[in-house]
């Protein structure tokens, strides 16, 4: 039996197999240190803990590890990577998925709170300072970036393909205004809000049955954590929202609303 086996209740929701939580992160730990095993123990297992009684996702962490061993690998670092130092990356991309799906912390969230591991992992190695907000028409431009690099996906339903040719053209004519402020910069926000709307309603649809199936499954498992502590239509909303976020990382499309 596996010595970290426990079980705990994730604010009062569905009971945590935290063993079978700690395995998977392990699992993916091993794959983006190309097969190199490094067990999650002692202050690796208190993290990993932490993540799953306050509720985040486990796709939400294997992106923040796959997001540190990026940078890991950059620096041509031969020792393996320690989960210890994904915790700033999990803690960076949980609240953004929060804001994404619409739910608040949960009572006792401790995710990103040990201070004394965040210096550590900083000590050893230093990513900078953290990069300031991106000017809307840089966003707009990253956003095209993307769209453009998808153009050729001729494996997707062409209803998608032409979804993403409309908003490449949206985008292109929208960036033309980007640098302006006040109210015209909120007014071609709120055009760039109704052009992302309207991609990812186009993806939904584009998914099949089995798909949709599988992608609302996985977004309520991600919320299941915070699912006793909201009423019908809160749940469904943020049901909603996550169903989005996961038809969004699955076809790579960009966050066209610069508010998200």
């Amino acid at each position: 039996m596996d010595p970290r086996a426990q079980r705990v209740d994730a604010d009062q929701g569905p009971t945590l197999d935290i063993a079978a939580y700690c395995r998977r992160v392990e699992e993916h730990l091993t794959q983006v240190n190309e097969g190199h095993l490094v067990r999650i123990v002692g202050q690796g297992f208190e993290l990993v803990r932490r993540w799953a009684a306050t509720g985040v996702p486990l796709s939400v962490v294997c992106r923040g590890i796959s997001a540190r061993a990026d940078r890991h690998r950059a620096r041509r670092v031969k020792r393996p990577l320690r989960i210890e130092f994904c915790e700033g990356d999990v803690a960076s991309l949980y609240d953004e998925w929060r804001r994404a799906v619409g739910v608040g912390s949960l009572a006792g969230d401790a995710v990103g709170a040990d201070a004394a591991v965040r210096e550590e992992a900083a000590a050893a190695e230093t990513d900078g300072p953290r990069a300031r907000r991106p000017s809307l028409a840089k966003h707009i431009d990253r956003a095209i970036e993307r769209l453009a690099r998808l153009g050729g996906r001729l494996d997707w339903p062409e209803s998608l393909q032409r979804a993403v040719q409309t908003a490449l053209d949206s985008l292109t004519v929208i960036r033309d205004a980007a640098k302006t402020r006040g109210s015209d910069r909120d007014a071609l926000a709120e055009r760039l809000r109704v052009v992302d709307a309207d991609l990812l309603r186009i993806a939904r649809a584009a998914l099949d049955a089995a798909a949709r199936e599988a992608v609302r499954a996985e977004a309520v498992e991600n919320l299941s954590a915070y699912r006793a502590r909201m009423d019908p239509a809160a749940w469904e909303a943020s049901v909603d929202r996550s169903i989005d976020a996961l038809v969004r990382e699955r076809f790579l499309l960009p966050t066209i609303d610069p508010d998200a």
